[in-house]
């Protein structure tokens, strides 16, 4: 089994997923879990607005438009996009010439019903024709709105009691870390009353509040009853009072000062910073020749537990990421994750290269009597070191395994991998799924029978100590509060 599996979320993007891998699913994704409010409306921006005019002269496409300065500066170059030939699905696909057999880490498998069947070329036509019809005509102008941000933020999206709960373990290690860049929760609805308002500003003066359900929001979201609510991350980004927004997961705790990031060659070069995530995107995948784009083999899904981009820049790219999460998102989420290559695609779609690292992602975790189980993602800094770990995996082990691992064996943070071929991205690393079933806790401290959760793996990679690349991680994270869940 290989990588195409290794985040049930994208399983659930399918409505009849199992409940099983459904609220699996969930767990992964703890910024979004638990949002059951009311029906999903799709009412994201206006469609009366038009912030161009057609040009009879050729537009020129610009090669390094990830150069431009600001966002109007982007409407030419829009507009050439909007008339580059459409390419077909076949001419998309031939960029990558990975197949199942060659134990690429794709995260959908072969058996997805775009990869068994794969889609016309008339319906991605129609679905490239919608995007292009909005970049032209519904862009909300970024004069009028660019006084209501400035300044760099860290936002968050959460809500429910355990998303605060962890919201406060980052909030801990920030002040740690002696970072001073202010904080921005964002929830919907009634999540967050007065009252736990009150609380958090009561041990963290100085951070701010945006209820995405607010009329007063640049941009308008619903709510999805049914499932995770992917387009908040836009949504919110787009809705911050912050210029410079770091977009950051509830459980993505860093390892160093965050600012460092916005002072990056990488991010002043390009305006963003999208890290890596574990698999790869398959060649037959619609997104490709919807956005205009050839299958790359050296890039990286998008793992969206934190994202950095100048809204000055890219305030029209962000509408569009928004757009393709509201309008038409459960088209997208077929064949997407939600809200996570949507920024990816986006930039794809409006041919502007994007800022990452130069390291792929370590995978961090536990060392078990020679059994490795990686449960969170450590991702770097463009200039090699460790910035963010990021937990995905960690909130589903059960407490009894958590505890004893931290009463027993020094923690849940022990061991990492790190590919040999790390930044070499046209490079393939085997890696996927392993369930781990808790075989080595003793009979005494089991509480009846223990569930199996999964583990990431990378198959041919030796687990080493945490202490080699992360050192005092962590006493840091028991410090902040990280071990939380086991007073409940």
């Amino acid at each position: 089994m290989f990588c195409f599996f290794q985040r049930p979320r994208l399983i659930a993007a399918a409505f009849f997923i199992s409940v099983a891998v459904y609220f699996i699913f969930l767990s992964l994704h703890d910024d979004f879990e638990d949002y059951v409010k009311v029906p999903f409306i799709s009412n994201l921006l206006p469609t009366t607005t038009t912030t161009t005019t057609p040009s009879t002269s050729s537009p020129t496409l610009i090669e390094n438009a990830h150069t431009l300065p600001s966002a109007d500066a982007y409407l030419p170059h829009f507009r050439a996009v909007t008339s580059l030939p459409g390419i077909s699905l076949a001419e998309a696909k031939a960029g990558c010439t990975w197949n199942d057999e060659q134990g690429v880490n794709f995260m959908y498998g072969g058996d997805a019903d775009w990869v068994k069947k794969e889609r016309n070329d008339s319906e991605l036509a129609n679905h490239r024709a919608e995007w292009q019809a909005f970049i032209t005509n519904d862009l909300m102008p970024y004069d009028q709105y660019s006084s209501r941000f400035s300044g760099r933020g860290i936002a968050v999206v959460a809500g429910n009691e355990r998303t605060m709960k962890r919201v406060k373990v980052l909030l801990r290690a920030l002040k740690k870390l002696n970072s001073s860049l202010p904080v921005e929760i964002h929830f919907f609805g009634d999540e967050v009353p007065p009252s736990t308002q009150k609380d958090m500003l009561a041990q963290f003066p100085g951070i701010f509040f945006n209820d995405l359900s607010s009329k007063t929001n640049i941009v308008q979201t619903g709510f999805n009853y049914y499932l995770a609510n992917f387009q908040f991350k836009p949504v919110a980004i787009m809705n911050s009072r912050f210029a410079e927004v770091l977009l950051l997961d509830s459980d993505n705790i860093p390892a160093i000062d965050p600012e460092l990031l916005f002072e990056s060659d990488a991010y002043k070069e390009y305006g963003t910073l999208f890290w890596p995530d574990i698999a790869r995107t398959r060649p037959e995948n619609p997104i490709w020749a919807i956005t205009n784009t050839i299958c790359r083999m050296d890039e990286y899904e998008q793992e969206s537990g934190q994202l950095l981009v100048d809204k000055h820049r890219f305030f029209y790219h962000l509408q569009l990421a928004a757009w393709l999460n509201n309008k038409n998102a459960a088209y997208y989420n077929m064949f997407l994750l939600g809200d996570k290559d949507m920024f990816r695609f986006t930039w794809h779609a409006l041919k502007t290269k994007y800022g990452k690292p130069a390291k792929w992602l370590t995978s961090v975790g536990t060392l078990t009597e020679g059994k490795y189980c990686g449960h969170s993602f450590a991702q770097h800094h463009p200039d090699g070191r460790i910035a963010f770990v990021h937990g995905g995996l960690l909130k589903q082990i059960p407490n009894e395994v958590v505890k004893w691992q931290r009463e027993e064996r020094g923690g849940v943070y022990q061991a990492y991998k790190r590919s040999s071929v790390d930044e070499r991205h046209g490079e393939v690393e085997k890696c996927g799924m392993q369930w781990d079933g808790g075989d080595y806790l003793p009979e005494e401290r089991r509480n009846g029978t223990l569930p199996v959760w999964m583990c990431i793996d990378l198959y041919d990679v030796e687990a080493k100590p945490i202490t080699d690349v992360l050192e005092g991680f962590e006493s840091m994270f028991d410090e902040v509060g990280g071990y939380w869940m086991l007073n409940e």
